[in-house]
């Protein structure tokens, strides 16, 4: 059995497979908690009801979702999955009827597993062990890529509860605002740079793929109605294609593509106190046109809440360069870069003040991303390393600043 991290995929291939959900104290779990899957086309959304799968309605149109067993299994059969059904959502909700205060946070583990047809346990995939307040979670997501199935472990909460996850997948049901938090990161994502005004705001963005595919943070773009990109050799018009708000990233096309195309670190991650080299455009412009750089170390290997997905690291960075890539000694990629502590919050809670506390999606969850969606990313073994100058040459080909407005 392998036990995945947030954003972690394992390939499952074809054939039977049941997946389910656990959490202690066990009766307390099952009397207070439902289990359900979401059948998802290419856009995200699901078609219409008949693709929500629960106790309710146990089985899907084309059979090979079956709800069963108690307090509930998802008995799936991978190749009878309809082509139109790209991905799968097993989800888990608070059960109607429970007072207000009933969130997960009240159970001291919840986790999903994935079983084989013969009930021999494959995956599992546990929530970080942090206060949960939400009523409805997204525990993990069956997915297809380049004709096989995988795996992904999500974790991703909605304090709204049912509504909040019914809008998530389409059907346009309210949700209320979020609460801004102290921290930024995963859990707490701090928002892209309006120091334009008059509902602009940007930050920044790098090509993964040859024909024009843009990697950022999925905060950097969340509410635009439009978005360009531009850097001292290019400029170029962007379109969404595909979006993860729980780990914060975001996939743009851009036409035309720039010339440049990051590569990510084979081999070994991100390790505890190594060179780091950021390049974005912070600021909106107002430290100028050109990109800029800026060095730092790996700090800490977890973020803020000891987010495993996150890594802290210390190179200065601004409002404007969440998105933008984190880059070893060597030129490659090892996070994307998220966000900050809020300094002015903390010196009010604590009377210091933080000085380069920043954090970046560590580049394992990113690949993971970008697979998920369908993108051949490049990637290389770290070599020796290089001239910050030589690394911030090459990185201007591929390195955007997005530009964005409400």
């Amino acid at each position: 059995m392998q036990e995945l991290q947030p954003g972690q995929n394992r390939p499952l291939g074809g054939g039977r497979i049941a997946v389910g959900v656990s959490g202690e104290p066990g009766d307390e779990f099952a009397a207070k908690t439902q289990l359900g899957a979401a059948l998802l086309d290419m856009t995200g959304r699901v078609r219409d009801a008949d693709d929500l799968i629960s106790a309710e309605q146990p089985r899907s149109r084309d059979g090979a979702v079956i709800f069963a067993g108690f307090p509930g299994e998802l008995q799936i059969d991978l190749d009878a999955v309809s082509e139109a059904i790209t991905r799968l959502a097993v989800v888990l909700t608070v059960k109607p009827g429970f007072t207000p205060a009933t969130t997960f946070g009240v159970f001291s583990a919840v986790r999903t597993w994935l079983a084989d047809a013969s009930g021999k346990l494959l995956l599992l995939f546990s929530l970080p062990p942090a206060s949960r307040g939400e009523t409805a979670l997204i525990m993990a997501e069956l997915y297809r890529h380049q004709g096989q199935w995988k795996f992904r472990a999500v974790g991703q909460g909605f304090s709204a509860g049912l509504p909040a996850l019914a809008a998530h997948f389409g059907l346009r049901l309210p949700e209320p605002p979020p609460k801004t938090p102290a921290l930024g990161g995963p859990n707490g994502r701090r928002e892209a740079d309006r120091s334009a005004g008059n509902g602009a705001f940007s930050g920044t963005g790098f090509c993964v793929h040859p024909d024009g595919y843009i990697l950022t943070n999925h905060h950097v773009i969340e509410g635009t109605s439009e978005m360009l990109a531009r850097s001292p050799r290019h400029r170029c018009r962007l379109e969404l294609v595909f979006a993860d708000p729980t780990n914060d990233l975001a996939l743009l096309r851009a036409d035309p593509p720039p010339p440049g195309i990051a590569r990510f670190r084979d081999g070994p991650q991100a390790r505890l106190g190594e060179t780091v080299i950021v390049m974005g455009y912070p600021l909106g412009g107002l430290l100028g046109s050109g990109p800029q750089v800026t060095t730092g170390n790996v700090s800490s290997l977890i973020g803020p809440g000891d987010d495993t997905r996150s890594l802290q690291f210390t190179a200065p960075t601004q409002a404007g360069n969440s998105g933008g890539p984190l880059l070893d000694g060597d030129g490659a990629v090892v996070g994307v870069v998220s966000s900050k502590l809020n300094a002015l919050r903390v010196h009010e809670m604590t009377g210091d003040v933080p000085q380069n506390v920043n954090f970046a999606i560590k580049g394992m969850l990113a690949r993971g991303f970008l697979e998920a969606a369908g993108i051949e990313y490049q990637s290389r073994l770290s070599g020796n390393a290089r001239a910050a100058t030589d690394i911030a040459a090459e990185a201007r080909d591929f390195v955007l600043k997005i530009e964005c407005r409400e």
